[in-house]
């Protein structure tokens, strides 16, 4: 389950990271589409670091029980 987590965690982060970067510094003159578009990308990245976060936390308690 972590390496599905990492895995996702992963791929979620670096697609919202280049579709949110492109469009960002833009916001204000894009159309209301475009800015659905950032949002979207926007959570998409969150979800991302939210995977990874927890997928690094089960990586790290499995190794604490194996000590």
């Amino acid at each position: 389950m972590k390496k599905l987590f990492l895995v996702l965690g992963f791929i979620l982060t670096l697609l919202g990271a280049l579709q949110t970067g492109r469009y960002f510094l833009d916001y204000q003159v894009l159309t209301e589409y475009g800015k659905g578009y950032v949002w979207g990308s926007g959570i998409m990245l969150v979800l991302g670091l939210i995977f990874l976060y927890f997928g690094l936390k089960a990586s790290h308690k499995s190794k604490q029980e194996n000590i």
